[in-house]
């Protein structure tokens, strides 16, 4: 392989780390917003107000508007991501579709976060604004995987456990947000709630969260008994099964003490980085699909750019 190509899908890396990173501290940033009530700190999108572009009067429009600062900062290497998948020649498929998902799911928030100031927070475009955001860390965490040279190995039962691990993982995520959206913190004092009883939602949410910990359990003790078959799940998974319980921890201790916002913005930010743990489990689990030039590439030594 030249060293031009190298080179090429070395800075592929490069660009697919740093949009991840910056991703996830893009959603923290968006849980800031929500917890100091900044939500409708800028009331209009683009624009910060009707009669302003950037607006940093008082402390809600700073808020808002350095979040907004960051949304664009992070859509530099997102751009940049996309560039560099189709600069590689010759091209290889499986570092283009993670590129242009991340790329695509990223301005679709950007438009999504419009729609939710523009409708004032209602709680399920928040919702799927953090959800979103985790499906672009999943095409994130993809590329830089992808671009790494590793090739996943079939892990049997593991890799099935794995999979489904992911699913309640998500499902924890999904119903973590309903939580939220049926919460105190809205984003401002006077936007709509979810209906829910914040009781029943948060026990559902906490049943989602048990099961996906059952089964982290269940996949250590496949991982352990495999042998050096699955010696590429073992730490990722001990990474989950660490953050998996603190995350645990941090959300029975906020829900009964009132969901203080730091414990909360605590929260989120595990979260955020439970579900790339996550990704990087799964994708070290689950065999990748190759085709032989592609693997052959991957065998060439891209591992030790």
């Amino acid at each position: 392989m030249s060293e031009g190509r190298l080179r090429d899908i070395a800075r592929y890396r490069q660009l697919a780390i740093i949009t991840t990173v910056g991703v996830g501290i893009l959603t923290v940033a968006g849980g800031v917003v929500r917890l100091t009530g900044s939500g409708l700190g800028c009331d209009d999108w683009p624009n910060c107000n009707s009669e302003r572009f950037v607006d940093v009067s008082s402390g809600h429009t700073a808020i808002e508007q350095i979040n907004r600062l960051v949304s664009g900062v992070v859509g530099i290497p997102t751009l940049l991501l996309a560039i560099a998948a189709f600069r590689i020649r010759p091209h290889v498929t499986g570092l283009r579709w993670p590129a242009v998902g991340v790329l695509v799911s990223v301005l679709a928030n950007g438009v999504l976060g419009g729609i939710a100031v523009r409708s004032d927070l209602h709680p399920a475009l928040i919702q799927s604004h953090f959800l979103l955001a985790m499906v672009s860390i999943a095409f994130g965490m993809v590329a830089v995987h992808r671009s790494s040279g590793a090739i996943s190995r079939r892990t049997g039962r593991a890799g099935q456990l794995a999979s489904l691990l992911t699913v309640l993982t998500a499902a924890a995520l999904a119903t973590g947000t309903v939580v939220t959206g049926t919460g105190p913190h809205a984003g401002e004092e006077d936007v709509r709630r979810f209906g829910f009883d914040i009781s029943n939602v948060a026990r559902i949410h906490s049943v989602s969260v048990l099961l996906a910990l059952a089964l982290a359990a269940v996949l250590a003790w496949t991982v352990r008994s495999g042998g050096a078959s699955n010696a590429a799940v073992r730490t990722p998974l001990t990474a989950w099964v660490f953050l998996g319980c603190l995350q645990a921890a941090v959300g029975y201790t906020q829900y009964f003490n009132g969901v203080p916002e730091l414990l909360v913005g605590t929260h989120i930010a595990l979260a955020t980085g439970l579900w790339a743990i996550t990704m990087w489990l799964m994708l070290s689990a689950v065999p990748l699909v190759l085709s032989q030039r592609e693997h052959k590439i991957a065998m060439q030594g891209v591992e030790t750019v």
